[in-house]
């Protein structure tokens, strides 16, 4: 009986970590999309010449870059977690759903502090 209690708070905790990490993605989505509107006209500006207007593409792309790396370096060391974990733990000892939900939680960390300071560098906003 206490392994069946144990499981659905297991259960009970990762789903509400499924929530939270859909509720990030969701609202680095609306940051991505303030950012896109409101880089759009800059970027057309640097399409015909505009300095500044090419130093934000510039910047766009090595932003852009530099998460993909940050984010695979994040990914690699909690799948490796995940794995060792398994490895390392009897089983029913280990919590998979909570190690998958750092996993996708820390691939999405570089992506997510990126847009939300592109979000508000771009509209005016501070945070």
């Amino acid at each position: 009986m206490p392994s069946t209690r144990r499981s659905s708070r297991s259960a009970t905790a990762a789903g509400a970590s499924a929530q939270v990490l859909a509720a990030r993605v969701l609202t680095m989505q609306a940051e991505a999309g303030v950012t896109i509107a409101m880089r759009m006209p800059i970027l057309m500006k640097g399409a015909f010449g505009d300095s500044h207007g090419q130093r934000e593409a510039t910047k766009a792309v090595l932003e852009k870059v530099s998460a993909v790396v940050e984010s695979s370096v994040a990914a690699t060391q909690a799948t490796t977690a995940l794995w060792w974990g398994l490895a390392l733990h009897l089983p029913g000892q280990f919590d998979l759903a909570a190690a998958a939900v750092r996993v996708a939680d820390s691939t999405l960390e570089p992506f997510a502090r990126r847009t939300r300071a592109n979000a508000a560098r771009l509209s005016g906003v501070r945070r």
